[in-house]
């Protein structure tokens, strides 16, 4: 019989039966009104979109894209949209245009090489790019390689002007007139509906793209929120007045990833918050912005957290924050504890730990408001959210035994776009396999190892697979695996490194190696664990490769110590 885990307050929970436009823009449940300032460039202050301007953008967005590359025009779910910015206050803009006139938000890393850019575009069977100025070359070849015209990539600018117009200038996707988005109530069509698609490294190497529907970012958007909404209306039948608190976020993680695409685009909508938009992430930046807008509410990694714990030059930037989490990778408690030191006074436990990956529409589990948790834990599970822990053969293990951790909730994605093998292979009778391990200890759930050969290197995902896909390729190299380190100090974080089988003594050097996946892999998946020559790889009878054996071999080479 299944040992099923649930939410023990409150198991499940009515969804709102509407679109995700409709929900953010025209229910009882969104609390912006129409003047509240929802983007604001941090770079330029005066520079804000307030709730009306933003329908206003997105309705001749909508019409732009309709009546300009008939997005839309055969029916919603069809015409795949691929975008790449770094962080601006056009791109929510542009994520609500494209879902109201009927298309798929398709996010690309805006760390993507021109490979990379055109296989994700390929793969999508989008018609249509977007790119922010930064990214306009990289954009322009990539649509040469699929053979798509200037006229179908649009630049998206911010400032000092808001643009949307094509690369040799004969398109303005911003139309005068507007064209309003279908609103739906029908729940058969808002969970079959696809209206956004993220890209998940695969352990083949390719990227999958993850789909999500009105019904997935409809049920993100409102689970996540109940604690908090819950909380304060306990805190006004007790006759306690609530803190006078104005919600503002520092939006500097990617956009691509559902950390950004959720926390910068949906959430902060839907609580009426603001979104203080730095261009492009940077420590520097950072720090000054914090001061500067007086953040509230810091949702960030474990390893900008860790910095955050370890710099001298940290002293009273988050003095205003009364609300933190952090997700994509785990958090020890030791790092929980010296993060919180430097959050609000410093005294009181802050930071939620949150666990979700892009296939369950971000977080699963999360931290009510008004409780906390120090010991490294990821938090109660949410409200209509289902987990299983099991063994290799689907069997459930008891709960201080590690185990696969399984997923079943409305939160869940349908599958992967236009890969049904894959789709398949990721579900058990109904049931979403993570691919992550788990425990729990003292009724708490704690994430302790990963069953996938995904590796994550600051929250990003990495596929050795990919890695070494690129390396036999090259001319020296007979074989080659790639493994993942920890990084030191920096939980969560995975080292890349390479064991290469050269076609013959000293044939190729660690420097080449390393330049020749600099030179085609986006900077994140590099190998920062180094290169080690070896004269066989260690495989099992079929030939493939013992990475387990591998990784310790790493461990002891680099002096790590396993964890007990």
């Amino acid at each position: 019989m299944s040992r099923i885990y649930r939410n023990e307050k409150q198991p499940t929970v009515d969804l709102p039966s509407v679109d995700l436009l409709t929900l953010l823009f025209d229910s009882e449940h969104g609390l912006a009104q129409d003047d509240t300032i929802l983007h604001q460039e941090a770079a330029n202050p005066s520079n804000t979109v307030n709730k009306r301007q933003l329908r206003e953008l997105v309705e001749r967005i909508a019409h732009g894209l309709r009546h300009n590359y008939g997005v839309g025009a055969n029916g919603p779910n069809k015409d795949v949209i691929t975008v790449i910015s770094y962080g601006q206050i056009m791109v929510p803009a542009a994520f609500h245009g494209v879902v109201a006139a009927g298309g798929v938000y398709s996010a690309a890393s805006p760390s993507s090489t021109v490979a990379e850019l055109a296989r994700q575009v390929k793969i999508g069977n989008s018609r249509l790019l977007i790119c922010g100025q930064e990214h306009e070359e990289v954009a322009a070849k990539a649509a040469k390689e699929c053979g798509l015209p200037l006229t179908s990539v649009l630049l998206l600018e911010s400032s000092p002007k808001w643009k949307l117009r094509s690369l040799d200038g004969s398109i303005d996707a911003i139309s005068s007139s507007r064209l309003p988005w279908q609103r739906i109530t029908d729940r058969k069509a808002l969970k079959n509906s696809l209206i956004t698609i993220l890209w998940s490294s695969g352990t083949t190497g390719l990227p999958k793209g993850v789909m999500l529907s009105h019904e997935n970012l409809v049920a993100e958007t409102y689970i996540t929120s109940l604690s908090g909404r819950q909380w304060a209306l306990a805190e006004v039948e007790k006759g306690n007045e609530l803190p006078a608190v104005t919600y503002r976020t520092l939006g500097h993680l990617p956009i691509s990833h559902i950390a950004g695409l959720f926390g910068y685009l949906l959430a902060p909508m839907y609580s009426a918050g603001t979104v203080i938009w730095m261009r492009k992430y940077s420590w520097d930046d950072m720090l000054k912005y914090l001061k500067q807008y007086e953040i509230t509410i810091f949702y960030t990694v474990p390893s900008i957290f860790l910095r955050i714990s370890k710099s001298p030059e940290v002293t009273d930037h988050f003095k205003h924050v009364v609300g933190a989490s952090t997700g994509a990778a785990p958090m020890d408690g030791d790092l929980m504890q010296a993060s919180n030191a430097k959050l609000g006074s410093g005294k009181d436990p802050m930071i939620g730990q949150t666990w979700g990956l892009s296939e369950t529409t971000g977080a699963i589990t999360m931290m009510p408001k008004g409780q906390s948790d120090v010991t490294g834990s990821v938090s109660p599970i949410l409200p209509s959210v289902e987990l299983r822990m099991v063994d290799d053969d689907f069997n459930d293990v008891p709960a201080d035994q590690e185990g696969e951790l399984l997923v079943r909730s409305p939160l869940v994605t349908n599958g992967y776009y236009n890969n049904p093998q894959a789709t398949k292979d990721a579900f058990h009778d109904g049931w979403f396999c993570t691919g992550d391990i788990g425990r729990m200890r003292n009724g708490l759930f704690y994430i302790v190892d990963r069953k996938k050969e995904l590796l994550k290197y600051k929250g990003l995902q990495v596929a050795p697979a990919e890695i070494e896909n690129l390396l036999f390729t090259h001319p020296q190299i007979k074989e080659a695996a790639v493994v993942g380190v920890p990084a030191p100090d920096d939980p969560g974080t995975d080292l890349p490194r390479a064991y290469v089988v050269p076609t013959a003594p000293n044939a190729v050097s660690e420097t080449d190696v390393k330049k020749w996946v600099a030179d085609r892999l986006a900077p994140y998946k590099q190998l920062r664990g180094g290169v080690a020559f070896v004269d066989e790889l260690p495989k099992n009878a079929i030939g493939k490769f013992l990475r387990r054996e591998l990784r310790d071999r790493a461990k002891k080479e680099m002096g790590i110590k396993a964890k007990l």
